[in-house]
C-alpha cells in the first residue's frame, strides 16, 4: 500500500522513531496522569533530551551497546525515560513489574530473581521509592537520579534484525521465558497495527495497562510513537483503584483508541454500578476499544457497551482483537469500526467433534464466541491438527501463525523453542477455528480440562458459573485433575467472594447449573481469597498456579465435596 510507504521503512530502528516524532510538524506529547487525574506533559523533544542525558548515565556506568539491564521502576515516566535511554545506547532493556515488597512469597520478587539469572545479573533500576531489594546485591541496584550524566556517549550502529529488547512472557513466573524481539519485528508489527487502526495524528491514545506487559508497551506507546501521535498513560494500579480516572480520560482527552480487558470491562461496569453516573461523559470520539488479552466474554462485552452507549459510545467501536507476546504483539484484529460477529455455536459438536454449527442463541446447547477478526498485514493464521497437519475452515484446532514479527525464539532456550515451532510456524497454545472468513478463539489447549471423555474449556464453564449470582466474573476457576488413586477426571471449582454459610448450597446450585446445561459434573469446591486468584499483568487466570497449591495440600480446609456429611 503506498501510503505506508512514509512510515514503514525497513531500515529503522527503533532511536530513529523518536527522532522522527521529534521532528514532526504536530505538537506531540505523552500525557501522565496521576491518581486524582492530573496531567503531566512531556512533549516527545523534552523526553529524547532525557533519553539522552540517561543514555549518558548509563555509558558512564560502564554500559555498552548489547549490554542488558532490567527496568522495574514503580512509574510510567520513570520506566519510558529508562526505555529510551537504553535505545538510544544500544542497551537492550526488559521491563518486569517492580516488587510492592520483597517479603514473604511474591510473584513479582520470585520473577525478578529469576529473570536476574537468566540475563546473568545485569543492572536493575528500581525507583527511589523502593527500600528493600531483598537478596539481590547491592551494588546491582541502580537508580536513574544516581546516575552520572554528564559527558557524550558514542552513537551505536543498530540494524533492523539486532536485539531491541527482551518481552517476559506475562504468564511465566518460576520458569520465565524471555521473547528476543529485534527492531525489525517491531516496525513490521506497529505498521500493521498501525493500517488496522487507520491511526492518524488527531487519534489520541489512552492506556491503564502496565508497560511491562506487550500490550501497553508496543501497542499504546511504542506504536503511537511510531505513528507520530499524542498518547496518555494511567498507572495501573491507580486504574484499579479508581477505574473513574479511565473513563474520565477517555471523555475529557477525546481518545480514539485505548484497549480493555474482560478483567478491566468488568471493573468499569462495578464502577458505573456504584456510581450510577449523571456525569457529562462524552465517547463519541471513540473508534477503537481493542478487546484482547485474554478469551473474550461476550457477555462481559456486551454489558459494556450497554452501559456506555448513553454517553455516546459506539457500539462499533469495541473491537475484539488476537496476540502475543511472542508475535512482537498483534495477530488479528477485526475490521475498524464495523459490528463484531458474535455467533453461537452447539458446544457439545464443538467439544467432541471440534466442529462448528451455529445454533439459536436460545438453544441450551449454544455457546457465544465473538471473532477476533482477520489476519493483519504480515501475518499468516492457520489452524492444524493435532499432527501439524492444516484443517478445513469450520474445525477447530491448534492456532498456529508466521510472519516477519515472529520471533525467532526464546533467549538462551533452546527446548522452549524448539517445541515451540513447527518449522517456520510459531505454536500459539489456543485452540480456534476459521468460520465465514474470521477467526474465533474457543479457549487454551492448556486450560482444557477432560471429564467423561469430553473435553471442556475452563473459561466456558466459568462463564457459565457467572450466571449465578452469588459467582462474580473474576473471582472463580475452574481446573480438571486426574486422581492419582483412582485414575478418575476431576473437575475443581475455586471461587472467592462467598460466605462460609452459603458455600454448601452456591455449591449445590453450581452442580446442577453446569450438570443441566453442559452435562459436566463438578466434583469439588474450594473457598478462597480474592487475593488468593493468581492474575497475569493482564488480569488473565493463571490456573495452574491455583492447581498447584491444591496437589500441594493447601487447602484442606477449604475443600467443599458431595460427599460430605453436611451436603448429604
Amino acid at each position: 500500500m503506498p501510503e505506508t510507504n512514509a512510515y514503514y521503512q525497513p531500515e529503522l530502528t527503533l532511536p530513529d522513531l523518536l527522532i522522527r516524532a521529534v521532528r514532526s510538524n504536530q505538537d506531540l506529547f505523552i500525557g501522565y496522569s496521576d491518581k486524582n487525574g492530573n496531567l503531566m506533559i512531556q512533549t516527545y523533544k523534552d523526553l529524547l533530551a532525557e533519553a539522552h542525558r540517561i543514555a549518558n548515565g548509563l555509558f558512564n556506568l560502564g554500559l555498552r551497546q548489547g549490554d542488558k539491564i532490567i527496568i522495574a521502576t514503580q512509574n510510567n515516566q520513570e520506566t519510558i525515560e529508562l526505555l529510551w535511554g537504553s535505545f538510544l545506547l544500544g542497551i537492550i532493556p526488559t521491563i518486569l513489574q517492580p516488587p510492592m515488597t520483597f517479603s514473604g512469597y511474591n510473584p513479582s520478587v520470585v520473577k525478578l530473581m529469576n529473570v536476574y539469572e537468566q540475563l546473568e545479573c545485569p543492572y536493575i533500576f528500581m525507583s527511589l521509592e523502593v527500600e528493600d531489594s531483598g537478596d539481590l546485591p547491592e551494588g546491582k541496584i541502580k537508580h536513574k537520579q544516581e546516575l552520572n550524566f554528564n559527558g557524550t556517549f558514542p552513537k551505536p550502529v543498530l540494524k533492523p534484525d539486532d536485539l531491541a529488547f527482551i518481552q517476559f512472557s506475562s504468564g511465566s513466573t518460576g520458569d520465565p521465558k524471555g521473547i528476543m524481539l529485534t527492531h525489525g519485528n517491531l516496525m513490521v508489527n506497529m505498521d500493521a497495527i498501525r493500517i488496522g487502526l487507520d491511526l492518524h495524528f488527531y487519534d489520541n491514545i489512552g492506556n491503564w495497562m502496565p508497560l511491562f506487559h506487550d500490550m501497553g508497551l508496543i501497542g499504546y506507546h511504542l506504536t503511537p510513537l511510531y505513528s507520530s501521535i499524542i498518547q496518555y498513560h494511567i498507572e495501573t494500579i491507580d486504574f484499579i483503584m479508581n477505574p473513574g480516572l479511565w473513563v474520565n480520560l477517555m471523555s475529557q482527552q477525546k481518545i480514539a483508541v485505548t484497549g480493555c480487558t474482560n478483567f478491566g470491562l468488568a471493573l468499569v461496569l462495578r464502577y458505573f454500578n456504584r456510581k450510577k453516573p449523571v456525569f457529562d461523559w462524552d465517547f463519541s470520539s471513540m473508534k477503537a476499544m481493542l478487546n484482547g488479552a485474554e478469551p473474550i466474554s461476550v457477555k462481559i462485552m456486551q454489558n459494556f457497551v450497554e452501559t456506555l452507549q448513553p454517553f455516546g459510545f459506539k457500539p462499533e467501536a469495541m473491537m475484539p482483537v488476537y496476540g502475543m507476546a511472542e508475535a512482537t504483539l498483534a495477530i488479528s484484529f477485526a475490521p475498524l469500526m464495523k459490528p463484531s460477529m458474535i455467533t453461537a455455536f452447539d458446544a457439545s459438536l464443538l467439544d467432541r467433534k471440534n466442529r462448528t454449527q451455529p445454533v439459536d442463541p436460545a438453544e441450551p446447547s449454544a455457546r457465544l464466541l465473538s471473532e477476533v477478526g482477520v489476519a493483519l498485514n504480515d501475518v499468516e493464521i492457520r489452524i492444524v491438527d493435532d499432527n501439524d497437519l492444516p484443517l478445513e475452515n469450520g474445525i477447530a484446532g491448534h492456532i498456529q501463525v508466521n510472519g516477519p514479527s515472529i520471533t525467532k525464539g526464546y533467549y538462551k532456550n533452546r527446548v522452549a523453542t524448539t517445541s515451540s515451532f513447527c518449522g517456520e510456524w510459531l505454536r500459539t497454545g489456543d485452540i480456534g477455528f476459521f468460520f465465514d472468513g474470521r477467526l474465533y478463539i474457543s479457549g487454551r489447549h492448556k486450560d482444557i480440562i477432560f471429564k467423561n471423555g469430553r473435553n471442556y474449556f475452563a473459561n466456558d464453564l466459568e462463564a457459565m458459573a457467572c450466571t449465578i449470582v452469588d459467582i462474580a466474573y473474576g473471582k472463580v476457576c475452574f481446573c480438571g485433575i486426574t486422581g492419582r488413586e483412582t485414575g478418575q477426571d476431576k473437575v475443581i471449582v475455586f471461587v472467592a467472594g462467598i460466605p462460609e454459610s452459603q458455600a454448601d448450597e452456591t455449591f449445590l446450585r453450581l452442580r446442577a447449573l453446569l450438570r443441566s446445561n453442559l452435562g459436566i459434573t463438578v466434583d469439588e469446591m474450594v473457598l478462597i481469597k480474592s487475593n488468593e486468584i493468581p492474575k497475569t499483568s493482564s488480569g488473565k487466570l493463571q490456573r495452574y498456579k491455583l492447581m498447584q497449591r491444591y496437589i500441594n495440600g493447601e487447602f484442606e480446609d477449604q475443600r467443599i465435596s458431595p460427599n460430605k456429611p453436611e451436603l448429604m
